[in-house]
């Protein structure tokens, strides 16, 4: 009998010790919103745009994510050499390190290209202004 408590308990310490540990309250914190990535919110001053909302992983270029979920928005060469694609980032961050075409003057002023765009964290883009890309 002693011996089958000690088997047990042996057990259930073996099996506690390959248990996963609970991430802590910070790395929740930092967790995305989405069981597929971050929350991307595309808005348009153009006529007849109505807001769209797209779930798009931390590794997939938000123009891709956007297409793969039937939103369509403008581009061209889907290489960051262009400005069709041309956006501005509302709120959020994102990661355009592939841009070949903006200037670190535009980086500044929130202009991204979403064809070479990662989101960081649930975002708003304006999308479709690639006429005020070039007035700014």
């Amino acid at each position: 009998m002693f011996a089958k408590v000690v088997s047990v308990a042996l057990l259930v310490v073996s099996a506690h010790g390959f248990a996963p540990i609970a991430p802590s309250a910070a790395a929740r914190a930092t967790e995305t919103s989405t069981s597929l990535g971050y929350t991307v919110t595309l808005t348009s001053d153009k006529e007849g745009w109505v807001d769209q909302t797209v779930e798009c992983p931390p590794s997939v270029f938000i123009l891709d994510a956007a297409e793969q979920q039937g939103v369509q928005t403008p581009y061209s060469c889907r290489a960051g050499a262009c400005s069709s694609c041309a956006g501005i980032l509302v709120d959020g961050e994102i990661d355009q390190s592939g841009n070949l075409f903006l200037d670190d003057k535009k980086v500044d002023q929130g202009w991204l290209l979403t064809c070479v765009a990662y989101p960081k964290s649930d975002c708003t883009i304006k999308v479709d202004c690639e006429d005020e890309f070039y007035k700014s």
